[in-house]
């Protein structure tokens, strides 16, 4: 699978992904033995690896403990964040290291194998496959359905969410999520009132790019089939007690605001 970010200290690194999910600062944080010393991330090593976090924070005097960790071999071969700011971007620069950022953090894990380019802003995941799915958020005046998926599919079994499946070949995502309605509903008549921005999963060793949309129907009547196991309709605020799939309430907040 390939993301593209952006690109902030040229050079090429290919290695295992050594992953924290919370912003690092190099002084004080970044250990002279290739590994965190203290917070959320202790005991991580990033010695030899591409390190991936959200962001760095701290002194500007950071930025030459990277200088210092690349001359005593125990320093990152590359770095990752979500969001690059001047201590780790300077230090990166200053020793060499590739950094890319503008890659969300969610569809990485530890000892992912990766290669990044610093120029270009490309990151590639060899053991990672994309899958494009489209995911319907259907409303029945002022309540949206929601599907409780069943332990015989593929991925988040037993968790709830909105209509969802693969868009296939030659699909539009909004064709796919008319199809997939059906299927899993029997719902035909659905009105599109808007799509969202795509966004990334990750579910194992696939990232399903969800394409959102937001549609509305006049039937309340569902005949569910072997894909879930019960279906409610909800007031918006409810989602937030249910147990469902990564972002889901959150991907529909955004796409009420478009």
């Amino acid at each position: 699978m390939i993301i593209n970010g952006r690109g902030i200290s040229p050079g090429v690194a290919k290695g295992k992904i050594a992953l924290c999910d919370d912003y690092v600062s190099p002084l004080g944080e970044m250990g002279k033995d290739g590994r965190i010393k203290s917070g959320k991330c202790e005991d991580l090593e990033f010695k030899g690896k591409i390190f991936s976090f959200r962001g760095g924070r701290g002194s500007t005097v950071g930025s030459y403990v990277l200088l210092e960790l690349k001359e005593n071999l125990t320093s990152p071969i590359g770095i990752i964040n979500e969001k690059a700011e001047l201590v780790v971007l300077t230090g990166a620069i200053i020793s060499g290291i590739p950094m890319i950022d503008g890659i969300p953090l969610n569809i990485l894990k530890n000892d992912d194998d990766a290669i990044i380019d610093g120029k270009s802003g490309r990151l590639e995941l060899l053991n990672v496959t994309q899958k494009d799915v489209s995911t319907v958020y259907l409303f029945h005046g002022d309540r949206l359905l929601v599907l409780h998926r069943s332990d015989k599919v593929s991925s988040y079994q037993n968790q709830f969410s909105a209509i969802s499946g693969h868009i296939e070949e030659g699909e539009t995502p909004e064709e796919a999520g008319r199809r997939e309605v059906l299927e899993e509903t029997g719902i035909q008549d659905i009105e599109i009132e808007k799509t969202g921005k795509p966004f990334p999963v990750r579910w194992e060793n696939i990232v399903y790019m969800v394409h959102p949309i937001l549609a509305r129907t006049k039937s309340d009547k569902v005949n569910l089939n072997w894909e879930n196991q019960e279906f409610r309709w909800i007031h918006i605020d409810e989602l937030g007690k249910l147990n469902t799939v990564p972002r889901l309430k959150e991907a529909l907040e955004e796409l009420m605001k478009l």
